[in-house]
């Protein structure tokens, strides 16, 4: 049998500000939405593969996710991811602490910096009770086995932290 995935992507930040003055009161209400939805298949639009899990980083420790070799228990049994591309990251930091934040990118070695313009030391930190949502939709990031394909998530600070990942692309 075949396998089939459909992936949506939303995202929505809306605002009310407002200003009293002394007869009324001014109010700026709008919002931003984005949403993409990913047929199955490997071109432009489309993913084939996901992965996700629920991890915990030691303090002052690294998790670093090898996407051409991602196991995931599924339907119980245990599955190999092999990215080629990678059309979306989403990294949701769960802890409520403030100053717990995570740092996503800049692997030792390998490095997966397709999203990052900066390099292999570009880092984006993802702050307590905080997400970050990477998403390159139409091609996606490439990812080269043996040498940009290792994807960080390092804890600086004193405390474990959990985290929420998810990542979808193509095989390729």
């Amino acid at each position: 049998m075949a396998d089939s995935l459909a992936v949506e992507i939303q995202t929505r930040l809306r605002w009310l500000f407002s200003d009293s003055l002394d007869l009324s009161t001014v109010a700026d209400s709008s919002g931003v939405e984005y949403e993409k939805n990913l047929a199955d298949g490997t071109s432009v639009d489309q993913v084939d593969k996901i992965w996700h899990d629920q991890r915990t980083v030691a303090a002052t420790s690294n998790d670093d996710l090898d996407l051409t070799a991602l196991t995931n228990s599924v339907f119980g049994s245990t599955i190999t991811i092999n990215f080629a591309k990678v059309k979306s990251i989403l990294v949701v930091n769960t802890s409520t602490t403030s100053g717990d934040e995570l740092r996503v990118g800049a692997a030792a070695s390998n490095a997966f910096t397709a999203p990052f313009n900066g390099g292999a030391t570009s880092v984006v930190e993802v702050g307590a009770d905080s997400a970050l949502l990477l998403s390159s939709n139409k091609d996606g990031w490439s990812v080269t086995g043996g040498s940009a394909d290792v994807l960080r998530i390092a804890n600086p600070g004193g405390n474990s932290i959990t985290y929420k990942i998810v990542i979808v692309g193509t095989s390729s």
